[in-house]
């Protein structure tokens, strides 16, 4: 009650403040920052998108910093259904919504719009999320308990302000996130690592922007800079403190138009990456360019360019990969894709916390590099709502990130997890089918295969890179009030290291919703209806049969 009191105490400043911004804007997200991702098609998370609302223009750009995020109470790759489902755009300025179940999950958004005129907006959001519940281990070790308590504490606030002008928008975005859990793997009694019953984590992110905002321009232009910081308050070893990282962003694009078929662009970007009160690491930075040229007409688009990244202190100095898409519509109802890319990643623990939390806090990630990462596909709407698309691809990575555990000299698991990164390449496939009929029913289905196998010539698997995942969703909505939905989630060949193989997960979750009003709603929903015994990691177990009810305003 007394961290709630105070963060509250942190958070109404902040709000006030952020109405005395003038000239700057947000934009910020966890993978990577300014730059939109697409998700790869092996990670089924979300329920199909609903038709929204036609709105002129839309005051606020909603990120990974102010939409619900789901509970970790299963594995992050396969989130829970329905915990904080992001909220939809709509006409009105606020929104509040609470959700309650057991293990005590909870979940609570809300946000406002404080200024909306053409000239200025002005929005902040809170979020709340957490759990504390016991969960049985699915292994046992001599001498220690055969279950625990899974703690989890997640709170959010985010302000964002811009400014339009005739020809060009200003922005500022700030946020604050606080997190806070308990390390309950299953581990040896007596080891050496994380012997605290909790941790905690402070972030915080300042971002400014700048862009053009006339398509007619000759020149189109965006710039930004960032601060991130991400701090641990404890470290691996007992009695160590934790340490913090520090990135500093810049990035920048350009864009002259040829003529109306035809542009060429340059992006560019260099981030530093420092670290406090962690000797073994030592600060890096990297300089990425992407040329390219850019053609298109009626039936295809062409994307043809280079990534050149440029390191200091941190390893080879000058890394290449392709940039190339290409599409096709050889008939209206057929569609033909390919792309090449590549690049080196840079693994902070900012971009890794989105794949889990329970990591070791004192160890450096390895940073990734691509090069290549070859994709085609075909997409058939051969039938009215009806589309199909197969997909294929093969890439090469370079220190390609597989979480294993982390373990002492003498083999025994400390409960905690290491990012370790891998030569290794992959062939990978998929299969997806969707469906619409007008308002009423909408369901979508997909299967996706990736063998990842060692430069060494062996198949490397762990327990968050399964070889088959996929899923199914279904909605339907009876009356316009009404909305009803059901899921099934799976992920199958999981390993963990040399502990061998992990249980593979299948998960079906229903959800109902009901809109009284256009500003009040009810929810209820069930997750793991099968009570499902599955290992989010190895040692650590996930939550078994899980029920929310919640509420939901829009004012």
């Amino acid at each position: 009650m007394k961290r709630f009191s105070f963060l509250t105490i942190l958070i109404i400043p902040f709000a006030l403040s952020a109405q005395q911004a003038d000239s700057l804007r947000r934009e910020v997200t966890i993978e990577k920052d300014f730059t939109p991702i697409v998700r790869d098609a092996s990670k089924i998370n979300t329920l199909p998108e609903v038709e929204a609302p036609t709105v002129t223009r839309q005051s606020i750009q909603y990120s990974d910093w102010t939409v619900p995020a789901p509970l970790e109470a299963r594995a992050v790759l396969l989130p829970a259904g329905g915990f904080g489902d992001p909220a939809r755009e709509n006409l009105k300025r606020g929104y509040f919504d609470f959700g309650l179940g057991n293990y005590w999950n909870m979940v609570g958004n809300a946000g406002y719009r404080i200024l909306q005129s053409e000239k200025d907006q002005l929005g902040v959001w809170l979020q709340h999320r957490s759990t504390c519940g016991s969960v049985d281990y699915n292994q046992t070790l001599p001498g220690y308990e055969t279950s625990r308590t899974m703690r989890q504490l997640e709170e959010r606030v985010v302000a964002d302000y811009r400014h339009s002008f005739e020809k060009l928008d200003l922005g500022i975005r700030g946020g604050y996130r606080y997190d806070s859990f308990n390390y309950y793997g299953l581990r040896f009694p007596g080891v050496q690592g994380i012997a605290s019953p909790g941790q905690e984590i402070n972030r915080f992110f300042l971002k400014s922007r700048i862009a053009s905002s006339n398509p007619d321009a000759q020149l189109r232009y965006s710039a930004s800079l960032a601060y991130y910081r991400y701090g641990y308050q404890r470290g691996y070893l007992q009695g160590d403190k934790g340490a913090a990282e520090n990135v500093v962003a810049a990035d920048f694009a350009l864009v002259a138009p040829i003529d109306p078929s035809s542009d060429i662009a340059l992006d560019g970007a260099f981030d530093y990456v420092g670290y406090n009160r962690l000797p073994s690491a030592s600060g890096y930075g990297m300089l990425s360019l992407n040329p390219r040229y850019s053609w298109h007409n009626d039936r295809v688009s062409l994307s043809a360019g280079v990534k050149a990244d440029i390191s200091f202190n941190n390893g080879t100095i000058f890394r290449f990969a392709p940039d190339v898409r290409f599409d096709w519509t050889i008939v209206p109802d057929l569609q033909f894709y390919t792309l090449l890319t590549g690049g080196k990643q840079l693994n902070t623990w900012h971009r890794v916390s989105a794949r889990t939390l329970y990591f070791n806090p004192s160890a450096v990630v390895d940073n990734s590099y691509t090069p290549l990462d070859a994709r085609l596909g075909l997409r058939v709407n051969a039938l009215r709502g009806f589309s199909i698309g197969i997909s294929g691809g093969y890439e090469i990575g370079k220190n390609v990130l597989f979480l294993e555990p982390e373990q002492t000299v003498n083999g025994q698991f400390t409960g905690v997890s290491r990012f370790w990164g891998i030569d290794a390449y992959a062939w990978k496939a998929g299969l997806d089918l969707s469906y619409r009929y007008g308002t009423l029913w909408e369901a979508s289905a997909r299967v996706d295969y990736c063998r990842w196998t060692t430069t060494g010539g062996g198949q490397v698997v762990s327990y968050d890179r399964p070889q088959w995942q996929g899923g199914v969703n279904v909605r339907y909505n009876p009356l316009a009030e009404l909305s009803l939905e059901a899921g099934y989630d799976f992920a199958a060949v999981r390993k963990y290291g040399v502990l061998g193989a992990i249980p593979d997960m299948h998960l079906v979750r229903v959800k109902a919703s009901y809109a009284f009003t256009s500003w009040f709603s009810l929810y209820g929903l069930t997750d793991n209806l099968l009570n499902r015994k599955y290992d989010i990691a190895y040692g650590m177990p996930a939550q078994g049969i899980s029920f929310m009810f919640g509420v939901d305003f829009k004012f």
